[in-house]
């Protein structure tokens, strides 16, 4: 390797700084580009996170949704049918049946919604998959990258 001085205004030759031709960067500059990819990386994971949890939250929204939905016409079902066991006692005539034609309908609406929702949250899943696995592909890389500084 040939050694270059480097002869600052001022500093006699052996006393500046060494220039190796050709020599790769310095430790100190090579652990800090791998510490400012990880940066980078991580602020990346943590949107994806935050961009995948979104996304399941929405779907678990709606599927309480449709479970609050269910729960609403499942009492007014309930009302319904209690009308009509009130008035199937109170009167023996028609109007009751009406009652409880649409009191069954409503509850029936409700338990159709209901499980709909229940199927809609089991089906979301709110663990961030793909950030779990792009963090371990990042720790691996970055395992790889201080192991190549360490050499």
């Amino acid at each position: 390797m040939s050694q270059n001085y480097d002869t600052a205004a001022g500093s006699a030759p052996g006393q500046g700084r060494y220039d190796f031709a050709g020599a790769p960067e310095g430790l100190g500059s090579l652990i800090t580009g791998v510490v400012k990819d990880l940066q980078d990386l991580l602020r990346a994971e943590i949107q994806l996170a935050k961009t995948e949890l979104k996304e399941d939250a929405t779907a678990a929204g709606k599927g309480i949704g449709y479970i609050a939905a269910g729960a609403l016409i499942g009492l007014v079902g309930f009302i319904f049918l209690m009308l009509a066991a009130t008035w199937l006692l109170d009167k023996w005539v028609q109007q009751w049946l009406a009652a409880l034609i649409v009191g069954a309908a409503l509850a029936l609406i409700a338990a159709i919604l209901a499980l709909s929702g229940r199927n809609q949250l089991r089906a979301s899943n709110l663990k961030p998959e793909q950030t779990i696995e792009t963090l371990k592909e990042d720790r691996e890389w970055a395992s790889q990258q201080i192991n190549s500084v360490k050499r």
